[in-house]
This record gives structure tokens, sequence and C-alpha cells, in this order.
């Protein structure tokens, strides 16, 4: 977005969302709206499943782009498949258990980040163009 130049609207970025129906339910409202996003991120699964409830339930499918932060067990049946960031759990769970394990035996080294990479899995539904690049 910072090399489109693009700003972020706060109106559209809902945190708050830890279940399916509610994700459902703001995403539904968004839909309806008179101006409605042509492309949603949702970061992780329940939020992503209510967002595709909504998306569905209107017959938007192939109109509103949809991409998840983590993937979705049958994401690629879908249609169209959606597309995920893909994150490695079990790298993730070995770091983080190395990084305690160390701690547990007396380890006081500065606190340190680790980066895992994920993987983008392209599948189709996070490739909808926008209404005016149609």
């Amino acid at each position: 977005m910072r090399e489109a130049d693009l700003t972020v609207d706060p109106g559209l970025v809902h945190l708050d969302l830890r279940t399916a129906p509610a994700a459902e339910q703001v995403v539904g409202h968004l839909l309806d709206s008179a101006d409605p996003p042509t492309a949603i991120f949702a970061g992780q699964n329940l939020v992503l499943m209510g967002a595709l409830r909504a998306i569905r339930s209107r017959h938007l499918q192939h109109r509103v782009a949809i991409v998840g932060f983590d993937d979705l067990i049958m994401a690629d049946l879908l249609e169209p498949a959606v597309t995920v960031v893909a994150q490695n759990p079990e790298r993730i769970a070995r770091e983080a258990a190395t990084m305690l394990f160390r701690r547990l035996d007396g380890d006081t080294s500065p606190v340190r980040r680790v980066v895992v990479e994920s993987q983008l899995v392209i599948r189709g539904s996070g490739e909808i163009p926008a209404p005016g690049d149609r």
C-alpha cells in the first residue's frame, strides 16, 4: 500500500473479531455499505470463514477478493479457491519451545525477535480485479 501511496481507512479495519459469526456480521455490513470493499484480508481462520459466508451469501465470491492468513482446510475446494498466506506452525512451535527451554535453563540474554517465513499460496480468490480493472 505504501508503494501505491494508499492510506488505510480505519473504518475498514476490525481487529477485535474473534468468531466466525462476528466476522460475518461485520463483513456483511461492509459489503452492504454505499462504498463496499473490493478486497478483504482475514487475519485468522474464524474471521476468514465468517467473511466467506458474508461474501457467498451475497453471491459476491467472484467480485470481492479475499485472502486469509494461515491456510484453511479444503481452501482449494472452494470456488474460487481461497488464496492464503500460509504459516509454518511446526517451525513456529519449535522456535518458541527452544526459546522457552533456554529461558528455563537460565538464559538471560536480551529478548530476540524470530521471523518465520510464510508462503503466499495463490489459488484465485485474492486475484479478483477491482471493478475498475475488469
